[in-house]
């Protein structure tokens, strides 16, 4: 208990001292990006806090982008890494490990899970999945197949950045600052859109199967991207050549995504990314252009959008502008963001 509390060093284990320095922990690896939109998008999520949302069909790589995206976050400071080390021993998941948590964490909940489980309780209250991803990343595989009266409680803590659990006797707040990336099919069957699979779902079946998931919710969601699966021909390419090549966009190093989170702290209040900035401090201190917020106030009025996925699309923009290393947002940062708002269309009626 007094390790948790920060009043006694961790012991070694393993013949191997604990960190004892405030330098946060390096990832393992980095994942190789290429100038794909689904590599940009993860650059995006990294960098800004932005939550992602993956569509397409079975086996575009919804998982595998997920999966890469922990190693894309920034490193763990100790405070950091001792938040997320009581949060899993008051869980009970720590199984006689006496060192700081090194990784930032990954939980992948199954759709069967209940709102207790997502959020904590218990008569002694206990960290839900939420909790135990603090710090990380929270993956729904097949979103749609969760109850949709669990998923719409997580709107609040999404909001918050923490879980309030409440007892006759005590109430209990436990963290739970996640990056959210749900993937989903975009119908029933899953081929809807696919070039070689013929999609056996009717209009009726695909809204019905949309309406599972609440516009509010939805609306959470940052960043929103349609995968497509690959044909062999690229396939074959990756095979030939799995490195990144010389095309690959330059704010998809890791390097310039660092540099990018840098200089987002740096200019929001308190250091806030860009996920989490208020639409005061965005007016303030996002230096969009006039022409950008011209393109921006067209894309509200085409694609139906409310109030909180537009002021998401000028966040998205800026930390676009931020990649590319410009002081402000313009009118090719807003048209990119565009691109990143997939379920405004798939909704519609027509969507192909």
């Amino acid at each position: 208990m007094e390790q948790l509390k920060g009043e006694r060093p961790w012991p070694a284990t393993g013949g191997s001292s604990t960190r004892s320095s405030t330098q946060p922990t390096k990832p393992a690896s980095w994942p190789c990006l290429d100038s794909s939109l689904a590599s940009r998008a993860l650059a995006l999520s990294a960098a800004g806090g932005h939550h992602l949302l993956l569509v397409g069909p079975p086996g575009c790589g919804k998982t595998r982008l997920a999966h890469q995206l922990p190693r894309l976050l920034p490193a763990l400071s100790r405070k950091e890494a001792l938040s997320i080390t009581r949060i899993h021993s008051v869980a009970g998941q720590l199984h006689g490990i006496d060192q700081l948590q090194q990784q930032r964490p990954f939980r992948s909940p199954h759709h069967s899970c209940s709102a207790a489980a997502l959020l904590g309780g218990g008569r002694s209250p206990r960290p839900g999945e939420v909790s135990l991803a603090h710090g990380g990343v929270l993956f729904f595989d097949e979103l749609a197949e969760f109850p949709r009266a669990v998923l719409d409680q997580l709107r609040q803590p999404l909001e918050d950045g923490a879980v309030q659990i409440s007892r006759s006797q005590q109430s209990t707040v436990f963290p739970a600052l996640v990056t959210l990336v749900p993937a989903t099919n975009p119908c029933p069957c899953g081929w809807h859109g696919d070039r070689d699979h013929g999609c056996r779902c009717s209009i009726s079946q695909r809204q019905r199967y949309w309406q599972r998931l609440s516009s509010p919710l939805l609306d959470r969601l940052d960043l929103q991207l349609r995968l497509e699966r690959r044909s062999a021909k690229e396939v074959a390419a990756v095979l030939k050549q799995p490195s990144p090549t010389q095309a690959a966009a330059s704010w998809c190093t890791p390097a310039q995504i660092e540099r990018a989170r840098q200089r987002m702290q740096r200019r929001n209040p308190g250091g806030d990314s860009n996920g989490r900035l208020s639409a005061a401090a965005l007016r303030q201190t996002g230096a969009i252009e006039a022409a950008a917020l011209e393109l921006w106030e067209q894309l509200i009025n085409q694609r139906g959008l409310s109030t909180r996925s537009s002021l998401q699309l000028l966040r998205v923009a800026r930390i676009i502008a931020d990649l590319n290393e410009q002081a402000s947002v313009d009118r090719n940062a807003v048209a990119e963001a565009s691109c990143f708002r997939c379920t405004d269309l798939l909704k519609q009626p027509g969507a192909q």
